[in-house]
């Protein structure tokens, strides 16, 4: 987006470093009270979103660890470049690590560095991130993917700032800030014994939640004006307006892939688009023009049933709305159904055995086309490991 640009962990110089922060740096900390619409890139002016900015206000000046949760896609990442480039190490680097994306036998190599031979095909020694984020900002997305394992070492980054490189004997130490996020229930895996308590509230001393986007819809315009300006001045794309119909379907849509499902689709329709340059409602995809879907608040952004004069089965109806409003709390806890349950305020064993009943759900979460059928821009999460996903026999 067009507030900063991560330092790869291949920029190797700090003039290199100096020079992409301030390339990347068009906002002040005065922002919001200028009147434009958002704070350090990240667009937003519903009180939810202005009450993240006054965090990030706060905590920058200062070494506190972060912990930024929220669902995927609402701009995670963009909060700890914020805070970075507000602190007083924003000249020296901000290194990400995936932790969710790197697999868990090359997870702890890729965060502490290696020794040569420590494993097969370490032929040489390698500097971990958190070496090469020394001075500076450590970003650490989905640390609930993380295992026990690491867990403990990074329990000690925290406390002392020390580690042993991967096959290594020598204690290295490290000044760095540590903001970390993840899109998992952190307290639900603490009672469930999957994620340290000690670690949780290590990382917890600032939290940070950010909003999904249908619970602040007033700012869907502005990120729809300035998407469509970005997409022309950053990406050279033709500049496109936006009717005021396709732009209320935009807004009523619950957007459960947040602003990355937004910012995808205005990019898609961009470059998919006609020499007229604007997009109208029949542009749209189906599943946002009608379809029956859910809104936030429960209602259907359009009305889904064609009311002839046979009329509808209302119970078969009924029953399809619960299947899409359990689906839809399984497809935001990831899976877990005592989550799924809190989400529905319903006890988890009714959920239970609702799922027994209903064992067509299952297949929203175990087949590609009826996820599609849910949101076909959202990709699903895996479900091959994931315990939790299993249906009860």
């Amino acid at each position: 987006m067009r507030a900063f640009e991560f330092v790869s962990p291949e920029t190797e110089t700090t003039d290199e470093v100096v020079v992409a922060a301030s390339e990347a740096t068009p906002a002040t900390v005065d922002e919001v009270e200028s009147g434009r619409p958002g704070f350090a890139g990240i667009i937003g002016r519903h009180r939810s979103m202005q009450a993240v900015f006054d965090i990030v206000r706060r905590v920058a000046g200062t070494n506190a660890t972060v912990l930024v949760t929220g669902e995927s896609g609402t701009g995670k990442e963009l909060v700890a470049q914020a805070i970075h480039e507000r602190s007083r190490r924003r000249l020296q680097r901000l290194v990400p690590v995936h932790c969710g994306a790197i697999p868990e036998d090359l997870l702890e190599s890729e965060m502490f560095g290696h020794e040569r031979g420590a494993f097969t095909g370490a032929i040489c020694s390698r500097v971990g991130r958190f070496r090469l984020a020394d001075g500076g900002t450590i970003f650490l997305d989905e640390i609930g993917d993380m295992s026990p394992k690491l867990q403990v070492k990074l329990l000690r980054v925290l406390e002392n700032g020390m580690f042993e490189p991967v096959g290594g004997i020598t204690t290295q130490c490290v000044d760095v800030r540590i903001v970390a996020a993840t899109n998992r229930n952190l307290e639900e895996a603490v009672a469930d014994r999957r994620f340290r308590e000690d670690l949780y509230y290590r990382l917890r001393v600032v939290p940070v939640e950010m909003p999904p986007l249908r619970e602040r819809r007033e700012d869907i315009p502005l990120l729809v004006e300035w998407f469509l300006g970005h997409l022309h001045s950053a990406k050279g794309l033709p500049r496109f307006e936006i009717t005021d119909d396709a732009l209320g379907i935009l807004t009523a849509y619950h957007w459960p892939g947040n602003v990355r499902e937004l910012k995808n689709l205005l990019e898609q329709l961009v470059v998919l688009g006609d020499t007229e340059r604007v997009i109208r409602a029949e542009h749209l995809p189906p599943q946002l023009r009608g379809g029956g879907r859910l809104s936030a608040t429960g209602g259907w952004t359009t009305p889904p049933w064609d009311f002839d004069q046979q009329g509808i089965d209302f119970y078969r109806e009924m029953a399809s709305i619960e299947d899409r409003i359990i689906a839809r709390a399984l497809h935001i806890s990831r899976g877990n159904k005592k989550e799924a349950a809190r989400l529905l305020n319903l006890n988890r064993t009714t959920l239970l055995e609702k799922l027994k009943r209903k064992r067509e759900v299952a297949n929203v979460l175990t087949t590609q086309p009826d996820w599609a059928a849910l949101n076909p821009l959202v990709v699903p999460p895996s479900v091959e490991t994931s315990e939790d996903l299993r249906l009860p026999s």
